[in-house]
């Protein structure tokens, strides 16, 4: 009889916990865009993301992200050797995997504002990409999304994941990509989603309250990189005021991805 007793209070109590968390998730879940501070501002943070940087799930999304980008250079044949310039490096499993991915003559141009980021995404590179020697391609650069450290109609591909909400003024900052491709050029630029469905929603509040790291909790994310980013309709309406040519933007669960046209 007792048994019975605690377990029914057990189960009130999980019941009433698990509602107050939906009700707390729905409650707080997007509706208008709230931008926030970058994590990458807070030592702890970098170190925090630095450690999932190397965790399988994120692997594998670089590794497709990775070879999506670069399929069509690897498909058409050049006169010179491409140049891909990654914005936003972060702590480096990105920039290792399509140093993987690429051929040896591939000059990779890595670009970060984050003081100190480029020293992680070194030794990451290091530890993906090094046993081939296929890290002495990539030059880091730490340096603001407003001017690119490269020529104009230069680069073959830009590339970026994860970053875009935190551009101060994303419109200047897709116009720079246009100034740095070259007419056939290729940009990819990955970011999560602002109008998520609510269960991806839910999804991402209860990995933060019981799996995220404490230094990026502390800083609300993901959740606040999730308020300070854009939709499909937004991210459309910077990319046509910036010029880019032959968008197409595909909307999947939890992100948004940026691109021109393979076939253009």
């Amino acid at each position: 009889m007792l048994m019975r007793a605690m377990l029914a209070v057990g189960a009130s109590v999980c019941t009433a916990v698990v509602a107050r968390f939906m009700r707390s998730a729905v409650d707080t879940y997007p509706r208008g865009r709230i931008p926030g501070a970058a994590a990458s501002c807070e030592p702890p943070a970098v170190h925090a993301q630095s450690r999932m940087d190397r965790t399988m799930s994120w692997g594998m999304a670089h590794w497709w992200l990775a070879r999506h980008a670069v399929a069509p250079l690897r498909r058409r044949p050049r006169l010179r050797p491409p140049i891909i310039l990654v914005l936003d490096h972060g702590p480096g499993g990105l920039v290792g995997a399509i140093a993987n991915a690429t051929a040896r003559d591939t000059t990779i141009i890595a670009s970060d504002g984050t003081s100190g980021m480029g020293a992680l995404a070194r030794a990451r590179v290091k530890e993906t990409a090094g046993r081939f020697g296929l890290d002495a391609r990539v030059t880091f650069v730490e340096q603001s999304n407003h001017a690119f450290p490269v020529m104009p109609g230069s680069v073959d591909l830009v590339i970026s994941s994860g970053g875009l909400h935190n551009w101060p003024e994303p419109e200047w900052t897709l116009a720079e990509i246009r100034r740095v491709l070259t007419s056939s050029g290729r940009f990819v630029i990955a970011d999560v989603r602002r109008d998520l469905p609510v269960a991806f929603w839910m999804l991402v509040r209860a990995w933060q309250v019981a799996m995220a790291p404490q230094a990026l909790a502390t800083l609300d994310e993901p959740s606040s990189s999730i308020r300070s980013s854009y939709t499909a309709q937004e991210l459309a309406w910077l990319a046509a005021r910036a010029k880019l040519p032959d968008i197409r933007i595909s909307v999947w669960p939890a992100w948004l991805i940026l691109e021109r046209n393979a076939a253009s």
